[in-house]
C-alpha cells in the first residue's frame, strides 16, 4: 500500500514517516508548500511540483493554521479516493480556537466561558463586565503564543492595545485555576493512547512545552478519556491532541483540539512510541478502506448485471485436489447455496452446473 504524508516536514512528521516505512510499501513525504490545486469547469486536480499527484491508499495531512484552507481543499478533493484520518472541515475548525470551542459546545462538551470581539472597542466593553483574572487570546495562536493573562481591567486594556497590531478578533476567556497545569490527551481512533500533565514554567501561567513547561506521564480517569475521545469526534478527526483543564472545584473543560500535534514532547514524557501508533493506525484503516472500496466496486458490477439473463465472467480456475473453488461473484449471481443439489454435465473443456 502507498502512503503520502503532506506536511511542513516537521520533526513529528519525520517520526511518523520513519515508522510508516516498515508498514507501507511506499511512503512519500510531500511538502505542503509544493502542493497546488487546479480547478476547472470539469474537475479539481491536486498537483505536486506542478505534476498531477500520484494515487495513494492513504493521505495524512498535517500543517499549521496558515495552510488550513489548503489542507481542507486537499482533503475535500481526495477523501473518497484514499483513506484520510481528518475530515475536510476539521482543518478550518481546529485551527481556529473560537470555532473549536463553538463546535465542542454544540456537542455538549464542557468548555470555558469565552467571548469573541471583532474590534478593540467591543472588546473593551466586554472586559468591563467580566471577573478577573482573565485570559485574552487571538484565535490563531499556537504553541502558547498569543495567550495573555490579565489580572485587572487595567492590564486587560493594555493587552488589547498591544494585540491591536495583529488586526485579529479577540478571545476573552474565563480563567480556571489549575496551578499552571493542563492535560494533553493523545487520541488515535477510539482510544487515548497516552496522556501527560504539563506544568508551566515558574511565573508563567501557560502550560505549553514550547513555552518552557515540563511534562509528567499521567493515567487519565475514564471520564477524562471519554471527554477527549468525544472532543475528537466533535471536530471529526481520528488523530489529535486534546487539551483539558481540571480545576479544583469544577468539571474538566476542553480548551483546544490540535490536529497536527507535536510528538517529541509526549513521546519523551510517556515513553510511548506515538509515531508508531499513528503509523500502525493509518496502515490498518487504509486496509479497511481498500477492502470497502473493492466491495463497493464489486457491488456496482453486480448491480449492472441482469440476473435474469446469461452472464459470462472471465476468471482464473482455482482447483485443488479435484475441487473447483468458485468465485463469490459467481455464486451470488447463480443464487446457489452450499446445500443445493445440482446436476453437473461435463465434456472436454466444458462444465455445466444446474440446480435440480
Amino acid at each position: 500500500m502507498r502512503l503520502a504524508i503532506i506536511s511542513l516536514k516537521s520533526e513529528s512528521s519525520k517520526l511518523i514517516e520513519k515508522e510508516a516505512r516498515d508498514l507501507f510499501k511506499t511512503v512519500d513525504f510531500l511538502d505542503i508548500r509544493d502542493i497546488e490545486i487546479s480547478i476547472t469547469a470539469k474537475n479539481t486536480e491536486i498537483l505536486f511540483k506542478s505534476k498531477p499527484l500520484e494515487r495513494y491508499d492513504c493521505i495524512y495531512c498535517r500543517g499549521s493554521y496558515k495552510y488550513a484552507n489548503l489542507l481542507r481543499s486537499i482533503s475535500y478533493t481526495l477523501n473518497k479516493e484514499a483513506y484520510m484520518p481528518i475530515s475536510p472541515e476539521a482543518f478550518t475548525i481546529a485551527h481556529d480556537k473560537f470555532l473549536t470551542l463553538n463546535c465542542l459546545q454544540k456537542n455538549k462538551i464542557n468548555v470555558p466561558k469565552t467571548h469573541m470581539a471583532a474590534k478593540t472597542s467591543a472588546a473593551k466593553k466586554i472586559i468591563e463586565d467580566i471577573y478577573y483574572p482573565a485570559i485574552i487570546k487571538i484565535p490563531s495562536g499556537t504553541h502558547g503564543k498569543g495567550v495573555m493573562f490579565a489580572d485587572s481591567i487595567e492590564s486587560a486594556k493594555s493587552i488589547l492595545d498591544a494585540l491591536e497590531v495583529f488586526r485579529q478578533p479577540y478571545m476573552i476567556q474565563e480563567y480556571i485555576e489549575t496551578r499552571s497545569t493542563d492535560i494533553r490527551a493523545f487520541v488515535i481512533g477510539e482510544k487515548v493512547v497516552c496522556s501527560m500533565r504539563r506544568i508551566g514554567a515558574p511565573n508563567d501561567r501557560r502550560a505549553n512545552l514550547h513555552s518552557g513547561a515540563n511534562g509528567e506521564p499521567l493515567i487519565l480517569d475514564e471520564e477524562s478519556k471519554e471527554l477527549a475521545i468525544k472532543s475528537a469526534r466533535a471536530i471529526n478527526t481520528e488523530i489529535c491532541g486534546v487539551d483539558i483543564l481540571q480545576g479544583a472545584n469544577k468539571k474538566p473543560v476542553v480548551i483546544e483540539v490540535n490536529i497536527s500535534p507535536g510528538l517529541q514532547g509526549i513521546t519523551k514524557v510517556t515513553k510511548k512510541n506515538v509515531a508508531y501508533e499513528i503509523a500502525k493506525y493509518l496502515y490498518e484503516k487504509s486496509r479497511e478502506f481498500k477492502k470497502q472500496e473493492k466491495s463497493h466496486d464489486y457491488n456496482n458490477v453486480l448491480n449492472e448485471l441482469d440476473l435474469n439473463k446469461k452472464n459470462e465472467i472471465i476468471t482464473n480456475l482455482n482447483m485443488k485436489a479435484g475441487i473447483i473453488k468458485v468465485p463469490e461473484s459467481i455464486t451470488r449471481l447463480s443464487g446457489l447455496k452450499p446445500d443445493d443439489e445440482v446436476k453437473i454435465s461435463v465434456k472436454r473443456n466444458f462444465i455445466k452446473i444446474k440446480k435440480e
